[in-house]
């Protein structure tokens, strides 16, 4: 699926102050949303572009029923979910840093950069697919130091 970009007008305050929101609305305490979006906005608003959703709670209950004894008085359960998304823009800040060496900017994408890559290498033609792969390749160590 393809999606216009949205505007860029809020601040990650503003974010991070509406997904607590949504948390309230979905029963949790006000200073429980606020330590849950504090506690998850190192993922949640890192570098890329993600949908961040709340999981209905008809579905979690379904999938991971909850049974405590004594039965409480009231549980309340809020899932969020996060789905990654490769942009554009996305793909070609990771070209463009690739073809000027700035080990930098591909640092920031972390744990997604190889997901990101091969998400590029299915979309493109041989010979890009094997300059993405080479550029990879030929940086990989220098950009995560934990891989032997």
């Amino acid at each position: 699926m393809t999606l216009d970009a949205p505007k860029l007008t809020g601040t990650l305050g503003c974010l991070g102050k509406d997904l607590e929101e949504m948390l309230v609305a979905q029963g949790l305490y006000a200073d429980e949303a606020h330590a849950m979006v504090q506690t998850w906005s190192d993922s949640w608003f890192e570098e890329g572009s993600r949908l961040i959703y709340i999981v209905p709670s008809h579905f979690v209950n379904t999938i991971l029923p909850l049974s405590i004894c004594p039965a409480p008085t009231e549980a309340v359960r809020a899932f969020v979910g996060r789905l990654e998304l490769i942009t554009p823009a996305t793909e070609d800040a990771i070209q463009t840093a690739f073809e000027s060496g700035d080990d930098a900017t591909l640092r920031k994408y972390g744990r997604f950069l190889e997901p990101i890559l091969i998400e590029m290498m299915q979309n493109t033609s041989d010979e890009a697919r094997e300059k993405i792969l080479s550029a990879y390749l030929s940086k990989s160590y220098a950009l995560n130091p934990t891989k032997n």
